[in-house]
């Protein structure tokens, strides 16, 4: 009893000692200190002396006052040496680019994971980590802060060219692109009104860049607005300035577009003197002219006297031939009807 009781407890230790390790590391990159509008990485490394068969399983994070880009769902493969033994694991990372100036805290995160001969889900924590945020040299408190490595700024006209007439529309799109921030983290561009023209601002198209292997690069904001011309002249597109922190040179910078210039044209020469021609026109219906009633009496009278008097000879010659026949008519003749009944025809004698 007491060597099957030793067996038992040795077969426990031995499958104990062979269950596969699990360790949760995480760090702040480039550091604790960041400016408003510049992303900080929340690096977090599963590693384990074995192998993992499927990725690990990371909570959510939501941080106040940040904007928060949890990871994509692939990780980075790595191998680290921890005391003289080799652990091969992943890294993934959240994107955490805040929007205040303060500080944050970032509580222990919760990972899951079963790496390969384990019995069971191994769990490990992150520790906590905090960091500042502080706005850039040259930005006020309030003003929205754009922060990237590089920046590109465009913009087009359709349609490009002219001439442009006076209920013509146009659309002028302005494409922002900065790398290392998010879509979501860039800022509208100013586009002013202008007199004379409607403007009708589209829907913005905000979405990530990647380098065609899923990796995130930075973020792209597209802004239209489609105008109507509602008067002939000289029109301006302002020209747009937008803001924005070299987070490379640690400096502020200046990104500008230049003014758009067009001129609109009268939609036709000629002006009709009366509204209801342009009316009618819109109506999709011909337009009509309507004279008075005693207008078309006296024009029908005068076409029968002209015609009348063309005809004139005929006229009398029909006119004499009628006179003669009333004239030499012959005499009217009684015509009696012959009696039905011939044995009677006596009483009719009488």
């Amino acid at each position: 009893m007491n060597r099957c009781a030793l067996a038992l407890l040795l077969f426990t230790t031995l499958a104990w000692a062979d269950e596969p390790q699990l360790r949760v590391q995480a760090r702040l990159v480039p550091g604790d200190a960041v400016v408003v509008g510049e992303a900080v990485q929340l690096q977090v490394d599963v590693l384990t002396d074995s192998w993992f068969t499927r990725g690990a399983s990371l909570p959510e994070l939501s941080l106040a006052g940040t904007d928060v880009m949890p990871p994509n769902g692939e990780a980075e493969h790595l191998s680290q040496t921890i005391q003289g033994q080799t652990f091969s694991g992943l890294r993934y990372t959240y994107r955490i680019t805040p929007t205040q100036a303060q500080a944050f805290s970032i509580a222990p995160l919760t990972v899951r994971a079963t790496p390969a001969q384990a019995s069971h889900e191994l769990s490990g924590q992150t520790p906590a980590l905090t960091f500042r945020a502080s706005l850039p040299e040259g930005f006020s408190p309030g003003e929205p802060v754009l922060a990237a490595s590089a920046l590109r700024l465009s913009q087009s006209l359709t349609p490009s060219g002219g001439p442009f007439k006076v209920g013509d529309s146009l659309t002028r799109s302005v494409t922002l692109q900065a790398d290392g921030t998010p879509g979501l983290a860039l800022p509208a561009p100013p586009l002013a009104s202008v007199a004379g023209l409607g403007a009708y601002p589209q829907t913005p198209q905000v979405s990530n860049l990647d380098d065609g292997r899923g990796g995130f690069n930075g973020g792209q904001r597209i802004d239209r607005v489609r105008y109507r011309i509602e008067r002939e002249g000289d029109f301006e597109l302002p020209a747009i300035r937008v803001k924005w922190w070299d987070s490379v040179n640690r400096k502020t910078r200046f990104s500008e577009l230049p003014a758009v210039t067009f001129k609109a044209t009268a939609s036709s020469s000629y002006t009709p003197v009366f509204s209801i021609v342009d009316d009618l026109k819109q109506m999709g219906q011909p337009t009509r002219l309507r004279l008075p009633a005693f207008w078309l009496v006296g024009a029908a009278v005068l076409l029968l006297a002209v015609a009348l008097y063309v005809n004139r000879g005929r006229l009398l010659h029909v006119l004499n031939a009628v006179r003669y026949w009333l004239r030499n008519r012959p005499p009217h003749q009684d015509y009696g009807l012959r009696p039905l009944n011939p044995r009677h025809e006596k009483d009719f004698q009488k």
